[in-house]
């Protein structure tokens, strides 16, 4: 029985002396607990420890605090009576600094990717008219000619496209773009940089399989929440070339929702998870490795030469990713404009366009644009992981 309890109190003059006695006295006691905490650190069964017994309750159980979940101590003086919850200051402030360090890495990735798209808007757009013009040129089941075709490499649809609509028609769609890379980008890298926290081994570098699983994962959520908009950037790249009559975002998503339904929004999403995840997978792992290597072998740190190492490993590993996973890009595109405006669909589904394709236009087909791509990938990549990396670097002390 503690110390307190020995003594004879003073009479009381009001009813509630005695409640304000008990109050202060655990109060007291609170404050010592504090104290023995910081000298049992290292001993946290210490924490438990019972307090002694206060006057006024001595009919009912022990004074005694018990450590709940995330840092948090609960003091009582019965059962189910609590008196305190006292927070440890160093838990929520731990919490406070990751909740940041997330909002930091959502920040750099949204302006990493507005940055790399607005740099290389206008390939962006002549892969993917390179990639659907086949979908115009009735074939009555032959093979398509490159006479039939409107579009013809990298130069010659780009000097089509500025002599018909303008040269700012290059951009066109980058807009929708901007608007759907930035929580690509934001989500994609802060899914990364989680999945990789949730697989890493404490004390080692991550291998290949636990970087292309976090990889892989980063980017089939970011592909669930993002898709729409890429459906509507697809449908504004493609001008009035191709048959598209949308005036801007609003426009896509208003008719294609009143024609289509929501299901419209989400055309040639299964391609997109059997391609466009393993792409995020394979581009997240390549630029660990290749920078790792890079790190490996650097004799000197030197600012200048880090950032030209950064911007060629990103550039290769967008150039692998791409390539591997290209076909199943061509199918996607297109699948997104399948059945376009209320018009009967081309394809029955993503194999079936697959099949018509290579039928229509060959193996090659599934490559249409890849020179764009690869023209495109090597500064898009490039900048993106740079942007990320000097965003990352900015916001580190903020």
């Amino acid at each position: 029985m503690g110390e307190s309890a020995g003594k004879t109190p003073p009479p009381l003059r009001r009813v509630d002396s005695l409640a304000k006695i008990v109050r202060r006295q655990q109060d007291e006691e609170l404050e010592k607990l504090r104290r023995m905490e910081g000298k049992t650190a290292e001993k946290p069964d210490g924490l438990s420890e019972r307090l002694p017994l206060t006057r006024g309750n001595e009919n009912r159980n022990e004074t005694k605090i018990v450590e709940e979940k995330g840092g948090h101590f609960k003091v009582t003086d019965t059962d189910t009576h609590v008196v305190k919850i006292v927070a440890n200051e160093e838990e929520v402030k731990a919490v406070q600094s990751q909740t940041w360090i997330r909002m930091k890495q959502l920040i750099a990735g949204g302006g990493s990717g507005a940055i790399t798209k607005t740099a290389v808007a206008p390939l962006e757009r002549v892969k993917i008219l390179l990639q659907v013009q086949g979908m115009s040129v009735k074939t009555s089941g032959k093979r398509i000619a490159a006479a039939d075709l409107k579009y013809h490499g990298v130069v010659g649809t780009m000097k089509t496209v500025t002599k018909e609509e303008g040269l700012l028609s290059l951009y066109k769609g980058n807009g929708a773009n901007v608007l759907r890379v930035v929580p690509v980008y934001a989500l994609k890298f802060t899914f990364n940089d989680t999945f990789k926290d949730m697989v890493r081994t404490p004390g080692q570098d991550l291998n290949f399989g636990q970087l292309i699983m976090a990889g892989t994962g980063a980017g089939l959520f970011q592909t669930c929440v993002t898709y729409p908009l890429d459906t509507v950037r697809t449908r504004l790249t493609l001008g009035s070339g191709l048959g598209s009559q949308y005036t801007g975002i609003m426009d896509v998503l208003r008719q294609t929702l009143a024609k289509e339904g929501v299901r419209g929004l989400y055309k040639g999403i299964g391609p997109t998870f059997l391609s466009g995840s393993p792409y995020v997978g394979l581009q997240m792992t390549f630029y660990e490795i290749f920078k790792r290597k890079m790190d490996n072998n650097a004799s000197t740190k030197n600012t200048f030469r880090t950032q030209v190492e950064k911007l060629l490993a990103g550039a290769a590993a967008g150039v692998i990713a791409q390539t591997i996973t290209y076909p199943g890009d061509t199918v996607r595109r297109r699948m997104q404009l399948n059945g376009m405006g209320g018009k009967p669909p081309e394809y029955r589904h993503s194999w079936d366009c697959c099949m018509k394709l290579v039928r229509a236009e060959g193996i090659a087909g599934l490559f249409n644009g890849l020179g764009a791509n690869l023209i495109r990938a090597l500064p898009g990549a490039a900048i993106q992981f740079w942007a990320y990396d000097l965003l990352t670097a900015g916001l580190k002390d903020l």
